[in-house]
């Protein structure tokens, strides 16, 4: 009988889906904010808070039910090939998402009032997720650099000419 118990929890413990694991960054600027959410497979998420010139890492736990959801939209959202929509008004809002699972890197940028719906619903609900929780300072590095690459442009120097006097 023991044997049989045994037999029948090591079945269903390995009938569990297996876990997908995921390393995916949000990012988000305006006016008045800007920030990464970093999640991975795990219920921790990380807040780099970086409005004003200043980098504070933090993190907070997420519930059950939150942790579901974000994972449910990363298994089931499909990044368009365009990786970047942009308004030609500088100002608005960017929100950037990154996403790496196995071998696959997907990238997204918006900018204003362009680019998928779900991607804008997407960020407006990790937008809440973050206004609703406490966050603890850490003194945890988070690799950003993937994201940073869509979200900070590079500052090209390109000489002047001498002007010829004559």
């Amino acid at each position: 009988m023991r044997i049989s118990i045994i037999a029948l929890m090591l079945i269903l413990v390995g009938c569990k889906s297996p876990k997908k694991d995921y390393d995916f960054t949000f990012f988000k600027w305006n006016i008045h904010e800007s920030y990464y959410l970093k999640f991975n497979s795990s219920d921790t998420v990380y807040c780099v808070d970086n409005y004003g010139f200043k980098e504070q890492t933090s993190f907070t736990i997420l519930n059950k039910n939150e942790k579901e959801r974000i994972q449910s939209m990363l298994d089931t959202i499909t990044f368009p090939e365009i990786e970047a929509y942009e308004s030609q008004v500088d100002d608005g809002e960017t929100n950037a998402f990154v996403l790496k699972n196995k071998n696959q890197l997907k990238k997204l940028k918006i900018h204003g009032h362009n680019g998928p719906i779900l991607f804008r619903l997407f960020g407006k609900s990790l937008d809440n997720i973050k206004n609703s929780h406490e966050f603890t300072k850490t003194n945890k590095k988070i690799d950003l650099k993937e994201i940073n690459k869509m979200v900070i442009s590079e500052v090209k120097f390109v000489p002047r000419k001498k002007d010829s006097l004559k």
